[in-house]
């Protein structure tokens, strides 16, 4: 009897040591699962956020080429861009526009703005490149078996968008380094330099890719914006 008593403490100290075991090996394998989470959904958001990186990126190169393509005629159309007849608190359309939210009489040196879309800059490659079906940004299946093209959004379902505000004309005095400098026998060659403003955007969508509602859920925690600036020096212009 007195062996048998001397047993059952070790034997409910070898029970509690079991129990610690597991339970610390379960806690190991909770953090390691939770941490394998967080991993994936921070490798998500990063390459959300590369993306719309990117997104910026390409408007504002997609605007350069424009005005490129017709310097000009570009400037041209900057300078016929009329400013809102009611400005709601002082705010303009244009976000580069710096406004008072406290003076709804506040007027800004310029108002000029040239805004350039998603919509514009695909109009013009498409008529550039005569495939009237052209896409800017590729969409998830756009090889038709469901598999996506190295480059494009992959197989979320998200979409593209962008703009750009194009501002604050002003000339650049003297020309950019390697041009002719006006006067004596030199050729005169005038050059203007510019503010952009480029938004990306990423913005949800179905499985068929059609855009979903502001009031999603899905669109309030996915959506992400960054916006970059730029600026261009324009010419030579007449």
């Amino acid at each position: 009897m007195r062996h048998r008593l001397s047993k059952r403490p070790r034997r409910g100290m070898t029970v509690f040591v079991v129990l610690l075991v597991i339970a610390m090996l379960g806690a190991l394998g909770l953090f390691a699962a939770r941490s394998s989470q967080l991993g994936v959904t921070n490798a998500g958001r990063y390459r959300q956020m590369v993306q719309t990186h990117y997104i910026a990126e390409a408007g504002l190169q997609g605007a350069v080429s424009e005005i490129d393509l017709d310097p000009g005629g570009n400037l041209d159309r900057l300078h016929g861009s009329t400013p809102p007849r009611v400005v709601t608190a002082g705010q303009y359309p244009c976000k580069e526009i710096p406004w008072s939210p406290t003076s709804a009489t506040f007027k800004p040196a310029s108002t000029q703005c040239l805004r350039v879309g998603l919509d514009s800059i695909q109009a013009s490659a498409r008529t550039r490149s005569g495939v009237p079906t052209l896409e800017v940004f590729e969409k998830k299946g756009a090889l038709g078996t469901g598999e996506s093209r190295p480059g494009s959004f992959g197989m979320a379902n998200i979409a593209g968008n962008f703009v750009v505000e194009i501002t604050d004309e002003r000339p650049v005095i003297p020309p950019p380094p390697g041009m002719p400098i006006g006067g004596g026998g030199g050729s005169t060659m005038r050059f203007k330099a510019i503010s952009a403003r480029s938004t990306g955007q990423i913005i949800p969508t179905d499985d068929a890719g059609n855009v979903l509602p502001p009031t999603s859920d899905t669109y309030k925690y996915a959506t992400s914006i960054e916006v970059i600036r730029a600026e261009i020096i324009v010419g030579p212009v007449p």
